[in-house]
């Protein structure tokens, strides 16, 4: 059985940031990472459009699951805001939430990013157009750092903490549970206790992560999913805007 200080449970961004801070903070914690995808280097998607041209239900999807998580090979859209994406600031408040992730904007800035350009939608004159017909302009940054450097900020992660943290993959936690002061994560093949646990398994994991909630008398609620709209337009109606704002989030009323 691997006996770690603290088990983490997914290696997409919340996974990485979580064994990053922790390592920054407290080096001489003992981290497993467990992740039931593959490292970022065998991540690969059999349809080739030729040979294999539909899913054939893999083990574990590559596109969904790995290291960096489901946005790993995604354009690298980073948003800084409270206006949409989540309910950070809940719990621990607005100018909190915006400095944390500030804070990792800067290091994947850090980790390659610096190239990249922040957009930021604070043009008045475009706020006050959207007023004019009933639009509101939700206020962000944007980090765009698209899909080749995205790779790099995660490569350069990984192997910043490959040589501190234990990167477990292609394996699977099944349970987790509470044997006195530590934890027992159970998988197909081994086990790990750990004195604490990170589950960090984005939305394709929640529904087993609210049943490991659930078995540990761990109260659970459902966060809010926002949907919208994505409107394309030739590139010479909209220039003015998209070159300021790169994407912008607006909310009819």
């Amino acid at each position: 059985m691997n006996s770690y200080n603290v088990a983490i449970v997914g290696a997409g961004p919340g996974g990485i940031f979580a064994a990053y801070e922790l390592k920054k903070q407290k080096p001489e914690l003992s981290v497993v990472v467990i992740e039931k995808g593959s490292a970022l280097h065998r991540r690969k998607c059999p349809i080739d459009g030729v040979k294999i041209k539909s899913c054939i239900n893999c083990p574990s999807c590559s596109i969904m699951n790995g290291f960096g998580g489901a946005g790993a090979f995604s354009d690298g859209k980073y948003n800084i805001t409270n206006e949409f994406g989540g309910d950070l600031y809940k719990y621990v408040g607005a100018d909190e939430a915006i400095e944390l992730m500030e804070y990792v904007d800067a290091i994947n800035v850090e980790n390659g990013g610096a190239e990249s350009r922040l957009f930021a939608s604070e043009r008045l004159d475009i706020a006050k157009l959207c007023l004019q017909n009933d639009l509101h302009l939700l206020k962000a940054k944007v980090r765009h750092l698209g899909t080749d450097i995205n790779y790099i900020v995660l490569e350069n992660l990984y192997n910043q903490l490959k040589d501190q943290v234990d990167f477990v993959f292609n394996t699977e936690v099944q349970t987790i549970e509470r044997e006195g002061e530590r934890f027992v994560l159970t998988c197909p093949k081994e086990q790990f206790t750990a004195d604490k646990v990170i589950i960090s398994t984005g939305r394709s994991g929640s529904k087993w992560m609210e049943s490991i909630c659930q078995s540990l008398s761990i109260p659970t609620e459902s966060s809010r999913i926002d949907i919208g709209v994505r409107v394309e337009v030739p590139y010479d109606i909209f220039s003015d805007m998209t070159d300021a704002l790169y994407e912008s989030k607006i909310v009819y009323r």
